[in-house]
């Protein structure tokens, strides 16, 4: 995709043509890259597309991040690392290998270990420009000599959107410091726009800071201005801007985007009226905020791929939107264990608008089925749109609102000992939280539970956690608990740690093979003053499907992803208040319910 050359439309009709449909060709996931000596691919994170307007018929370039690419490949240090390698395509679904961006790390700019990151290829002043991360600056160009993470943004130009392409010898932003030492902001994920009236703006950053965005020098070589922090710290990277209709929409990624086959990296979404900010969700919640607003646009549903994110947002040649985006295939999630090489293939799935905001695969997640493939022809018809999918009915089999000063008979401690303060009947449930957790070989947290019924279940939970903002040096949570044993379990909480607030949903594992995760995360809606928590369960044979919602309200609910467990018919239900002492959380209520189809 061309972003600086790219255009709006409006909202596309909710209704085509089926017949229609069925001429078009057909793909499925993971997109097929070829290298030269005719094998695929196997992985291309942080994708970056362009497409070649100087060109009669439509060309597309696909720019992959600094990774492995096949298992094959070698070389006398051990993996290949290809810098940057770049990929051709007609049809947006089959692509071949041009050239690797570099065949060695800018010299003077980037350190000999350094890593080249998300690149960002965009068309403008007459040639091409390639902005991507290097990760650790050469001396000539930090503030501090000797630091291993002092990243910054740089740019190289080619006359071709192939390349080759030559490096300009100043950094577009800086190694900025977070305080003193070696101590430094994420200077990542550059992402490129362009405004009517000629504007041009740098979004970049990553946990470490926050996304910031910059305006864009005419020459395309340095930055002016004020940067502004669009993108809340610790919750967001990988920025992708783009503008439909009269709003500028920020997709961000959250969480880990490597951790194997718990790879929990969900994408989300605000939008402006200006390229500046601030994003707000649709829930008027701010991207930027303690309490991180960010509606969800993508997230794992419980198929072969988990992970989905940092993306790319584009059009195709009849105007239909499309993203590309990486993921992790949970049956194959590494190229090594040992060397934690995580293989993210390159997914697409469609775009739709549905009251103004992005859906991605009808909110299903990424497809593993076959799919009608983009138009490549100005009058080729799409597939038919689709509304989003279907929120289930629940029918209530007990509710519990703690307005006794004495338990229900249904509940007993796990770990007694370590229960803490707590008291009923406030009116609510009060539990004092506790220096403890439930993490990996930390398993000396209390649970209030319950065994669960049988077969389908919903099960919600409204809460207050009592934490100011600002907090916490340790990860205070409160909410859910799901488990065969302490190794074993998904966790929905509200969470509050270094000055953010948001809703995790994790799942731990054990025993696992050696070198594999046991634990990975990731977050749904914004949490409230009040926060609504929705845990749904599938039992199907073997294995439970446990998808996550939030709301600040109980009204309106943001869905979050699945993850697949196999807790087993015996699994018991917990409230938990842990991670740190010194706060406490309400639970007003908790209600199971019949889970309908």
């Amino acid at each position: 995709m061309n972003r600086i050359l790219r255009t709006s439309v409006g909202a596309l009709p909710l209704v085509l043509s089926l017949g229609a449909a069925a001429q078009q060709a057909s793909f499925s996931n993971p997109l097929g890259l070829r290298l030269e000596d005719g094998s695929l691919a196997e992985s291309c994170a942080d994708p970056s597309l362009l497409r070649d307007r100087t060109t009669g018929n439509p060309v597309w370039y696909l720019y992959c991040t600094t990774d492995p690419v096949s298992r094959k490949e070698r070389d006398g240090k051990g993996w290949r690392f290809r810098l940057l390698p770049v990929y051709r395509s007609s049809d947006l679904v089959n692509w071949y290998h041009v050239r690797d961006a570099f065949a060695e790390r800018p010299r003077g700019l980037a350190s000999p270990r350094a890593g080249l990151w998300a690149p960002e290829a965009v068309y403008m002043n007459g040639n091409y420009y390639l902005y991507f991360t290097i990760t650790d600056t050469a001396d000539a160009h930090s503030p501090e000599k000797g630091c291993a993470h002092d990243s910054a943004i740089g740019v190289a130009t080619s006359a071709s959107p192939a390349g080759p392409w030559k490096p300009a010898p100043k950094l577009v932003v800086p190694p900025r410091r977070a305080g003193s030492g070696c101590n430094f902001h994420w200077t990542f994920d550059p992402d490129v726009v362009e405004t009517g009236q000629g504007e041009r703006y740098l979004y970049y950053g990553s946990y470490g800071g926050g996304i910031f965005v910059q305006r864009l020098a005419p020459d395309g070589l340095s930055t002016s201005g004020a940067a502004l922090r669009i993108g809340a710290a610790n919750r967001y990277e990988g920025a992708e801007v783009v503008r439909q209709g009269d709003w500028w929409y920020l997709f961000a990624s959250a969480t880990d985007c490597c951790a194997g086959p718990l790879t929990g990296y969900a994408l989300y979404a605000g939008r402006a009226r200006t390229p500046q900010g601030p994003f707000l969700d649709r829930q008027g919640n701010d991207m930027a905020a303690a309490r991180a607003g960010g509606t969800p646009v993508l997230a794992q549903n419980g198929n072969r791929w988990v992970g989905p994110g940092h993306n790319t947002v584009f059009q195709d040649v009849a105007g239909q939107w499309w993203t590309l985006y990486h993921a992790v295939d949970r049956n194959q999630p590494f190229f090594s264990v040992e060397d934690k090489l995580t293989r993210r293939p390159v997914l697409l799935d469609r775009v739709e608008w549905v009251d103004g905001w992005p859906l991605v695969a009808r909110g299903e997640g990424p497809s593993d089925t076959p799919q009608v493939s983009p138009a490549v022809r100005p009058d080729a018809a799409g597939a038919e749109a689709r509304q989003p999918a279907r929120t289930p009915a629940a029918s209530p089999l007990w509710t519990d609102r703690f307005e006794r000063s004495r338990l229900d008979p249904r509940w007993d401690w796990v770990r007694q000992d370590g229960a803490g303060s707590w008291a009923a009947g406030q009116p609510g449930l009060r539990m004092a939280t506790q220096d403890a957790d439930l993490h990996a070989d930390t398993n000396n947290a209390a649970l209030l539970a319950t065994r669960l019924p049988a077969g389908d279940l919903r099960i919600e939970t409204r809460l207050r956690l009592d934490a100011p903002l600002d907090c916490c040096a340790k990860p205070v949570q409160a909410g859910l608990v799901v488990m065969r044993d302490d190794d074993n379990y998904v966790k929905l909480v509200e969470l509050a740690h270094d000055g953010l607030r948001q809703v995790e949903f994790a799942k731990e594992l054990g025993p696992v093979e050696r070198g594999y995760p046991r634990y990975g995360n990731t977050v749904v809606g914004t949490p409230g003053e009040w926060t609504w928590l929705r845990l749904d369960v599938r039992r199907s044979g073997a294995e439970e499907r446990y998808t996550a919602w939030s709301s600040q309200d109980g009204v309106h609910w943001e869905r979050g992803g699945t993850w697949i467990h196999a807790l087993g018919d015996a699994a018991r239900l917990g409230l938990v208040a842990m991670g740190g002492a010194g706060h406490a959380v309400t639970f007003s209520r908790l209600t199971v319910s019949r889970l309908g189809p």
